[in-house]
């Protein structure tokens, strides 16, 4: 007969088994998990699931961006295996991005069972609901037992899971675990189960007008001047036949990276001419998902009077302008069904011809730049990433720079970002979970302070199989609060600036990890343009965040007529 704590250990077992097998039938390939007892379930049934590929990472944080960076990349959603207690908290920062970008995490926490909650158990917090409105779904499991339908049961919540991870409005969801003990059964114990199927996840129609194309047909029909601005989750395939319509690109729309006839992306410097900006306002707005980052965009739109129209496929609202506009949710994919208005004549080639002498203006000034200046930095990147790589771009000014200086190109170079929550959290751990067992070379853009923000994840710089070129831009501190007027003050340096005193060198060889202090243009381009065969390479510029300020403020002032 079978004792008590064994029976527990044996349903442990099942548990932890039934959700490797599910998670690898849904479609699941990789789990991230950080190491803990209350977690041995979960985390020894999914290293011993054949088709899951699992890698230990020491912290919950860095596990949890790792994640974040390779659902990104493969559009498939991750798996977070985490212990109980304070452990799940250290996702938080990752999970509202994951939640504002919509990106799919499965998150499986581990828990003490209800008796030890709430009276002193060690590693023990509330861990219900812990994540709130950022995950699409939460629910937390019955203790595990062994009878097939509570197996079942939980088949069907990891299937549900699975659907609200990646429905109409992709992101997070929270499964919460509880287990007693003893954890792991000591006979062996054998299991079978029904393999769950996995399905597409449908659209969710009910959340869609019935004639949605129609209705942003009728909304869009009077207009003479109108402007489509291409938001950074908008396919490329849905924007190619739009080629009579000026197209404004996000930093990160992948038509930054693919030949189109309509395509803008010097309109940071069109806009801030006074003469252009006023004999081109538009009648209408069509924008396709969040806005771009540029705050003189924005502002031109919200002063222009022109009617906005907002598609957004999630039904997540992306729209924070003050003035009124509308918003349709509908799939990119339907673009293709909308009436477009006809343009009065010459309204395309007037951006055109204004987008291409800025650009030939612009190219001049930067053959006088050198590769210390950072704008020069982007610019050069633009110019020699090799074909079909990766880029992933810090916030504050490396995502600005790639905006307001990024090369038009036609290589087919994915551009990725953290433009959920616009933080510079976990950017060392993202580029690292995007170049974990990708085929093709990742590049990172990093300031210096959100690389030492993230410095812990390269922890497990050795664990990651893929090629990463970091360019940690060390302009000895934050120098996007140079544009503030913070930066008069004389507090400013202490409170904002926040200049670190690290050695990147030692930093890198504690790790393991090569380093380069670039000394010339000729060595950066090479790196940029040679990708490193294996592991991580951090490659350090030295800059004046002062002198770029000035840079980028000449740079910004090139128009048309310049």
């Amino acid at each position: 007969m079978i004792d008590t704590s064994e029976q527990t250990a044996r349903a442990n077992f099942l548990w932890g088994r039934a959700t490797a097998q599910g998670l690898a039938d849904l479609g699941v390939e990789q789990v991230f998990f950080s190491p803990g007892s209350r977690s041995t379930p979960l985390v020894v049934s999914c290293e011993r699931e054949a088709r899951l590929s699992c890698l230990p990472v020491l912290d919950e944080r860095t596990a949890a961006f790792l994640a974040l960076g390779h659902a990104r990349r493969t559009q498939v959603p991750v798996a977070l295996v985490c212990t109980s207690g304070s452990a799940p908290a250290n996702w938080y920062p990752a999970v509202t991005e994951a939640s504002y970008s919509g990106i799919p995490l499965l998150l499986l926490s581990a828990d003490r069972p209800p008796e030890l909650q709430e009276c002193g158990a060690g590693q023990t917090i509330n861990q219900i609901n812990l994540f709130g409105s950022f995950v699409r779904f939460f629910h937390s499991l019955p203790v595990p037992r062994s009878e097939q339908d509570d197996i079942k049961n939980l088949q069907a919540i990891l299937a549900k899971a699975y659907s609200e991870a990646t429905g109409q409005s992709p992101g997070p969801v929270h499964l919460n675990f509880p287990f007693c003990e003893p954890l792991w059964p000591t006979l062996e114990v054998t299991s079978k189960f029904a393999h769950l199927v996995k399905t597409e996840a449908s659209p969710r129609t009910a959340d869609h007008p019935k004639n949605f194309a129609g209705n942003v047909s009728a909304a869009i029909r009077n207009s003479v001047r109108p402007i489509i601005i291409a938001g950074m989750n908008c396919p490329l395939n849905a924007l190619q036949s739009f080629t009579t319509l000026p197209i404004l690109c996000d930093s990160l729309s992948p038509l930054r990276e693919n030949e189109h006839p309509a395509r803008i992306l010097r309109y940071e410097n069109l806009l801030r001419c006074p003469e252009f900006s006023g004999s081109s306002t538009p009648d209408l707005f069509l924008v396709l998902g969040p806005l771009p980052t540029s705050k003189t965009l924005r502002a031109w739109m919200d002063q222009s009077g022109a009617k906005r129209v907002v598609i957004e496929p999630s039904g997540q609202k992306v729209d924070p302008l003050s003035s009124r506009g509308e918003q349709h949710t509908m799939r990119f994919e339907d673009l293709a069904d909308i009436e477009f208005p006809t343009a009065e004549k010459d309204w395309l080639d007037k951006w055109i011809t204004g987008d291409a002498t800025v650009e030939k203006n612009i190219t001049k000034e930067f053959l006088d730049l050198s590769f210390f200046e950072e704008p020069k930095v982007t610019r050069l990147l633009s110019e020699n990433l090799p074909q079909n790589s990766h880029l992933y771009v810090a916030n504050s000014m490396p995502i600005r720079d790639l905006e307001w200086f990024w090369k038009p190109g036609n290589r087919g170079r994915k551009l990725h970002g953290a433009r959920g929550v616009n933080g510079i959290d976990g950017t060392l751990g993202t580029a690292m979970g995007i170049a974990h067992l990708s085929k093709k070379p990742v590049y990172l853009l990093s300031g210096e302070l959100a690389f030492l923000h993230d410095s812990n994840a390269l922890l497990c710089a050795s664990d990651i199989q893929g090629s990463l070129t970091v360019f940690v831009i060390n302009n000895q501190g934050g120098g996007i609060f140079e544009n503030l007027a913070v930066s008069s003050l004389s507090e400013f340096e202490k409170c904002f600036a926040a200049p670190q005193n690290c050695d990147f060198f030692r930093l890198c060889q504690a790790h393991g990890v090569e380093y380069h202090l670039c000394k010339s243009e000729e060595e950066l381009v090479s790196w940029m343009a040679h990708p490193h065969k294996l592991g991580i390479r951090v490659i350090e510029i030295q800059t004046d965040r002062k002198q770029d300020r000035d840079i980028r403020a000449r740079l910004l002032s090139i128009g048309p007529s310049s």
